[in-house]
């Protein structure tokens, strides 16, 4: 009996002991627990704070870069500005020079005007009172060797020079060889004078080329009231005018013969100025008149011209085995597509590309068809001025 109650106070110190240690060991067990919530919270914590500073940095980072971009905008538009402003005022510069320039170069336009208008005056009233047979001294070469005194004939065997001479020696020349065959060594040539000599008489080419365009161009017809109105008088004078220059279509070669203001020339104008005098047109419409007049028929005189030595060295190509120069129209009936050019095919089927050195748009010897236009053009300009 005591041994078993021995045995059951054993058993219950044992249990108590046992139950001891559960609680000291669930104790421990909380106490770990409290220690690892606690270090995760510290750690959660930590996270947070250095999750907050790296967001306030990162946020201090952006507004430093935003404020970079600004601070760099900023000064690029003061910078873009600025060189506006620059610009703007180099252009205000500019255009202040040139209204300056403009104004000088009027100015010296006006003078010169003013200043030649007294020196033509003045030349008129010299040759005027001098008669033809002196000039006033500051007339150019070009145009002074149109209106030189004859000088008297040299006495001897051999005779000397006259201008005439040398002129119509030079026309033949390019009658026959064209402008460029003409030089001071082939003149003194045909006329059996050395070069050396010849200039005695002329100082250029150039001279020799204005006498050439003022002789051949010979005189114009006088007319007065009885022929016709102004456009019957006008057509009679260029029908005149069309034969001298297909004799010489080296004039339209030349740019002297717009220069060469000699007897001839002057004649000329005077004669198509005085069909247009009874008109109610300004003197300045009228010379605007004659003058596209004279320009057209110089143009028409070059396109024939051309086309004529294209197919003069065509034919000499020709004979030597090459293929003959291709027409215009020819041309532009293998280039041309009817959708893109359909009115340059039409033309081109009518021949109204084909032109030859006898080719005309009015009849027979007639006034071609630009040159028609024209007084057209002048008939319409006087109807407008008439009251």
């Amino acid at each position: 009996m005591d041994d078993h109650n021995e045995d059951a106070r054993e058993a219950e110190a044992l249990r108590r002991d046992r139950e001891k240690a559960e609680r000291a060991q669930a104790k421990e067990a909380d106490r770990l627990r409290r220690e690892l919530e606690k270090v995760d919270r510290d750690a959660a914590r930590a996270a947070e704070k250095d999750a907050e500073r790296a967001r306030k940095d990162s946020e201090r980072l952006e507004r430093d870069r935003l404020r970079a971009e600004q601070d760099l905008a900023k000064e690029a538009e003061r910078l873009r500005n600025e060189r506006e402003r620059e610009a703007q005022q180099a252009v205000k510069e500019a255009a202040r020079q040139l209204r300056e320039a403009e104004k000088a170069q009027r100015a010296a336009a006006l003078a010169q005007q003013q200043a030649a208008r007294a020196a033509e005056k003045a030349r008129r009233q010299a040759v005027r009172v001098a008669g033809s047979q002196s000039l006033p001294v500051e007339l150019p070469p070009g145009i002074a060797v149109l209106w030189r005194t004859p000088p008297e004939g040299r006495p001897g065997p051999r005779p000397s020079l006259t201008l005439e001479q040398i002129a119509d020696a030079g026309i033949a020349l390019a009658d026959a060889e064209g402008i460029d065959a003409v030089s001071m060594a082939r003149l003194a040539e045909s006329l059996g004078f050395t070069t050396m000599s010849l200039y005695r008489y002329v100082s250029s080419k150039d001279e020799v080329l204005a006498l050439m365009s003022d002789r051949a161009a010979g005189r114009p017809p006088v007319l007065g009231p009885d022929v016709g109105g102004w456009r019957a008088r006008l057509e009679l004078i260029l029908a005149v005018q069309q034969p001298i220059l297909r004799a010489h279509p080296w004039l339209a070669r030349t740019t002297t013969v717009l220069h060469a203001v000699g007897p001839g020339r002057l004649a000329w104008m005077e004669g198509m100025l005085s069909a247009l005098e009874d008109t109610p047109l300004s003197e300045r419409q009228k010379v605007g008149a004659i003058g596209l007049l004279a320009t057209h028929a110089l143009d028409q005189l070059r396109v024939t011209e051309e086309l004529s030595d294209g197919r003069r060295t065509a034919t000499v190509g020709a004979a030597d085995g090459a293929d003959e120069a291709p027409d215009l129209g020819d041309l532009i009936g293998v280039l041309a597509s009817p959708s893109a050019h359909p009115a340059l095919l039409r033309a081109a089927d009518e021949g109204a590309f084909s032109y030859g050195p006898d080719d005309r748009a009015g009849d027979g010897d007639g006034l071609d068809f630009g040159t028609t236009l024209i007084l057209d053009g002048i008939e319409r300009l006087i109807a407008l001025a008439a009251p």
